[in-house]
């Protein structure tokens, strides 16, 4: 047996380097700026209708944004890196099949006395 073969786990699956799934870009197209935090969901436009050829990791992705969800629990959920996750979001951003739901404002944060309400609450349980 080959020495490269020993490390080969056969019931792993292909093995895709990430910078193959995002044919070798390692930003965001557009310049697509994505926050860790960004809530990413289907667009309205683009809900119900079946995406042209995508690839597989773009349909997980989208499958993922039919609830809004955050661009850091996408690349947790597909078990992509970050920065891959952040170009191939982008990418369906471009295409109109995902937009990014807008952040509040720091103004517009739930007050502190609600937190500890909520805090409260939850403890009670």
């Amino acid at each position: 047996m080959p020495a490269w073969d020993r490390w080969v786990d056969r019931e792993a699956g292909p093995v895709v380097r990430p910078y193959a799934v995002t044919g070798g870009r390692t930003e965001p197209a557009g310049g697509q700026v994505l926050d860790l935090v960004a809530v990413v969901v289907v667009s309205g436009q683009a809900a119900g209708q079946e995406p042209p050829e995508l690839a597989p990791e773009h349909r997980g992705i989208l499958a993922l944004c039919a609830r809004p969800i955050a661009v850091a629990d996408v690349a947790s959920d597909t078990g992509l890196p970050l920065g891959v996750v952040r170009v191939l979001l982008a990418d369906l951003i471009e295409q109109g099949w995902v937009s990014v739901l807008p952040q509040r404002p720091p103004g517009e944060q739930p007050s502190p006395d609600l937190l500890r309400e909520v805090l409260n609450g939850l403890n009670a349980l």
